[in-house]
């Protein structure tokens, strides 16, 4: 009897210890798995040994399969003109092209320059060969003497030379 219960308690702690585990299930396709992913990082855009942007993001992720790269968690980028920082680009997330270096921002987009104007949008695109930004959509520029609001734009990143399409609003100060 003893020798019984002995085996039967082997059967059971040795049942209980069997592992039944299953690799984990994914819809993931292979595209889809960032090829290289960063944190508190900090991108330089150059041309010629000239720094053109500085981009600092909280993450990055690389898809060199799409040709692109993700940036969340907040992005500032930094953009200089002869060694002299020009100004500032925030957003909440973006996409830098990697043929073009060209960067998109979305959400919570703004653009301080060093005059002190501020650009407001939800979405932003830098055009890195031509060095100005546009948009599609609701833009809001606050300027020391204007205010002016309309869907669409275009500057030069220092924005100071800027045109607004579908003009909405002009306040003079």
């Amino acid at each position: 009897m003893k020798n019984i219960s002995v085996i039967f308690l082997l059967f059971v702690i040795f049942s209980a210890c069997e592992s039944k585990v299953e690799p984990p299930r994914t819809d993931l396709k292979s595209g889809e798995i960032p090829d290289q992913e960063s944190w508190k990082s900090s991108v330089a855009f150059s041309d010629s040994g000239n720094v053109k942007a500085i981009l600092n993001a909280g993450h990055i992720s690389v898809y060199n399969s799409k040709a692109y790269t993700l940036i969340d968690s907040g992005a500032v980028v930094d953009f200089y003109k002869a060694g002299e920082k020009v100004s500032t680009l925030t957003g909440k997330r973006g996409k830098v092209l990697d043929a073009t270096k060209d960067i998109e921002m979305y959400d919570s987009v703004v653009v301080v320059n060093k005059e002190g104007s501020v650009l407001r949008t939800s979405k932003l695109y830098w055009n890195n060969k031509l060095q100005k930004v546009s948009s599609d959509v609701y833009v809001k520029i606050t300027t020391p003497k204007e205010d002016i609001e309309g869907i669409g734009f275009e500057s030069d990143q220092n924005l100071k030379n800027y045109t607004i399409y579908k003009v909405t609003g002009v306040f003079t100060k």
